[in-house]
C-alpha cells in the first residue's frame, strides 16, 4: 500500500470513528463519561485534520 493510500485509509477510518461518537446519545450519562466522549471525539477529529494537512503538504505529484 502507498503512502497516500495509507493517508486516505486512516481518513476514512478517523471519519468512521467520528460519525459513530458524534450521533452518540448522552442520555442516561454522567457527566464525566459525557467529558470523556466529548474527548474522544475532538481527538479524532483533531487526528484527522492531522492526516488531511499531511496529505496537502505533499507534492503535486504525490497526489
Amino acid at each position: 500500500m502507498t503512502e497516500f493510500q495509507n493517508l486516505k485509509k486512516q481518513i476514512r477510518d478517523l471519519q468512521i470513528d467520528l460519525n459513530h461518537t458524534g450521533s452518540c446519545t448522552t442520555k442516561g450519562l454522567t457527566q464525566e463519561e459525557i467529558a470523556l466522549l466529548d474527548e474522544r471525539f475532538f481527538s479524532t477529529l483533531k487526528n484527522k485534520n492531522k492526516v488531511i494537512a499531511r496529505i496537502n503538504n505533499k507534492p503535486e505529484g504525490f497526489l
